[in-house]
């Protein structure tokens, strides 16, 4: 078992040696003259230089302590998040009231959308890609408050210790406006027979154009095939669509640079790749056929029966360790791959974000309860309230050394090193961008090409649309 899963892992590990440096090296950030993606600062006469920025942080005192803090939660994901980070919270400073209110997820939604822009709502508020219909253009008019200075200004939390490409997909003109909580990282599996049948290499398949290639010979082979595993929830087109414009990097609209920032022919290749793959008479409820998703989808069976090109790995070695064990009982050989973007990197989706709103009235204590959130105990925490899980539902830890205890359950469970354990960790801490995508984008890019997918319109057509749309969305 330990050889199996030490040739997987160095298999990954060696093709993300380009992308992650090994000895702790990081992507310069904002404040180091980079951007979120690792690409060099644009800057002008007009704009704040980091010197400056780091001036005006040496002037921020910390807001004046209060004795309440207001809280929501929706009823799911965010109280398991919340739930534990509250209990501490309360004993380490009890003599703050906590108004901690849950609600639905639709009534979550609409009262922060409500709320937040009439200076009232929550002290801390957590965010994902839904909660806003636009965290950039959120971000941009100044309802959130800078955590540079607030990061700058305390001695018990240090900037160093977190993923810094992860960290700074939070950030806007040198502000701090997000802290992320948890991030994904877009790591594929494969198997052996599959790269061979298609005649193509691990290292060609993680570039854009290798992937694309792999796409197309897959299809040819297997004309009922998926691209990706069908979990049988959504329709083919709106999933691969998701999966592409975030893999690829397209984050569509540079908002610091107010541009439309698409390559056109790489965004018409992943297009190509989206027509080829739909099925118009795709039916979600096909109990059938869900009942075969559900029955392969652990047990790798989308892959060793060939109905899939990749299946997507999550934060679980032990679910991973599951399907290695079972594709080997069948005589396959699971591949993973770095899915790696337009400009040779990783990027990584945002999850769990939290921000403090410039208006709050207890901004110091949301500061400690987002302190508390991105402590060890949470960030690397199970809640034993349901399974022992970790404390956020989807993604990975930002803090560095939190990823070791998280996964501390599964290699107990499981014939792992330590040394396999760190490699799969480097792999998962590979990323060197990271996007929060509003949704408003998958549907302005469904609105645009759906009748290109479908052959109802030529591309140049539906192109044109799409950039129109772009543009008056981008100004509005």
């Amino acid at each position: 078992m330990k050889n199996r899963f030490l040739s997987l892992i160095l298999v990954l590990v060696l093709l993300l040696s380009c992308l992650v440096a090994c000895d702790g090296t990081e992507t310069p950030s904002p404040a180091d003259g980079g951007t979120a993606s690792g690409k060099p600062a644009q800057s002008s006469e007009d704009e704040e230089s980091p010197a400056e920025t780091e001036l005006d942080y040496s002037q921020f005192t910390m807001p004046e302590a209060t004795d309440r803090l207001t809280v929501y939660a929706n009823e799911d994901d965010l109280k398991s998040l919340l739930d534990p980070a509250i209990r501490i919270f309360r004993e380490l400073y009890p003599d703050v009231a906590v108004d901690y209110q849950i609600c639905g997820q639709d009534e979550y939604v609409e009262r922060v959308r409500a709320e937040l822009p009439a200076g009232r709502g929550p002290d801390l508020v957590l965010l994902d890609s839904g909660t806003l219909p636009d965290i950039y253009k959120t971000m941009s008019t100044g309802i959130f408050a800078d955590l540079n200075p607030y990061f700058a200004a305390d001695d018990e939390i240090d900037l160093a210790d977190f993923l810094a490409p992860v960290m700074d997909g939070g950030m806007m003109h040198g502000k701090r406006f997000l802290a992320p909580i948890s991030y994904d990282t877009p790591l594929l599996a494969t198997t052996r027979s599959i790269l061979e049948e298609i005649g193509m290499s691990e290292e060609a398949v993680t570039t854009c154009d290798g992937f694309i290639e792999a796409a197309r010979r897959f299809r040819e082979l297997h004309p009922d095939g998926d691209l990706y595993i069908d979990t049988c929830q959504v329709e083919p087109y709106y999933a691969n669509i998701c999966a592409l414009v975030l893999n690829f990097g397209f984050d569509l609209i540079d908002y610091e640079q107010n541009e439309i920032t698409v390559d056109e022919t790489l965004f018409q290749k992943c297009m190509d790749l989206v027509k080829l793959y739909d099925d118009p008479y795709y039916d979600e409820n096909d109990m059938s056929k869900m009942y075969l998703a559900e029955r392969t989808y652990m047990i790798g069976g989308g892959l060793a029966l060939k109905t899939c090109l990749f299946d997507n790995v999550t934060l679980s070695l032990l679910g991973l360790e599951q399907k290695l064990y079972n594709l080997s009982e069948r005589g396959e050989e699971l591949i993973l791959l770095a899915q790696t973007d337009q400009h040779d990197g990783v990027t990584a989706e945002l999850c769990y974000n939290a921000a403090i709103p410039e208006g709050a009235a207890n901004r110091r204590n949301a500061w400690r309860l987002l302190k508390i959130l991105l402590s060890d105990e949470i960030q690397g925490g199970h809640d034993p309230d349901r399974f022992n899980l970790p404390y956020f539902w989807v993604g990975y830890p930002v803090r560095r050394e939190a990823l070791s205890p998280l996964l501390s359950t599964d290699i107990a469970m499981m014939d792992v090193s330590d040394e396999d354990a760190e490699r799969f960790i480097a792999a998962v801490q590979s990323p060197t961008d990271a996007l929060l995508l509003p949704k408003i984008y998958r549907q302005y890019i469904m609105d645009s090409f759906l009748p290109y997918i479908r052959g109802d319109k030529p591309w140049e057509q539906c192109w044109k649309q799409f950039m129109n749309t772009l543009e008056l969305y981008k100004d509005e």
